[in-house]
């Protein structure tokens, strides 16, 4: 069975500029806090982490998963 398209439905608001500036403004630091994530620093350093914990598992340093996730910081 075909997927059905969705209807677009126009919608009209009216908002102030303060509203305006407002929205812009959490759109912008919603942006910011995705990039923040998507950081190479930061996936380099939870890489490095997990290779530092993978290591420690192999030598038999953790015991239980509450351990494991204490390490890792969960």
């Amino acid at each position: 069975m075909a997927k059905q398209e969705e209807k677009m439905i126009p919608v009209t608001i009216y908002l102030t500029p303060k509203q305006i500036r407002e929205a812009y403004h959490q759109l912008v630091e919603e942006e910011k806090e995705e990039d923040w994530i998507n950081a190479p620093e930061i996936l380099e350093m939870l890489a490095k982490s997990e290779d530092a914990v993978a290591g420690e598992i192999k030598e038999g340093k953790f015991i239980t998963l509450g351990e494991l996730q204490t390490k890792l910081g969960k």
